[in-house]
């Protein structure tokens, strides 16, 4: 279903609002590497995300 001229100009006064808020980050795997950190997330129940931020804190750990 399209959507409307009303929903295509909130989403873009979102857009607009929101712009800035986010920075995406990402690298390159071979393809069976990525398959497999990104089972191992999944086991972990985390998201890609969670699992950088936890990886970070786990090194500023280690890092004291």
């Amino acid at each position: 279903m399209a959507r409307s001229e009303a929903q295509k100009k909130a989403d873009k006064k979102y857009r607009e609002s929101h712009k800035g808020d986010f920075i995406k980050w990402s690298t390159v795997f071979p393809p069976e590497e990525a398959k497999y950190i990104d089972e191992v997330i999944k086991q972990s129940g985390m998201n890609k995300a969670e699992f950088i931020r936890w990886a970070v804190e786990e090194l500023k750990k280690k890092s004291k």
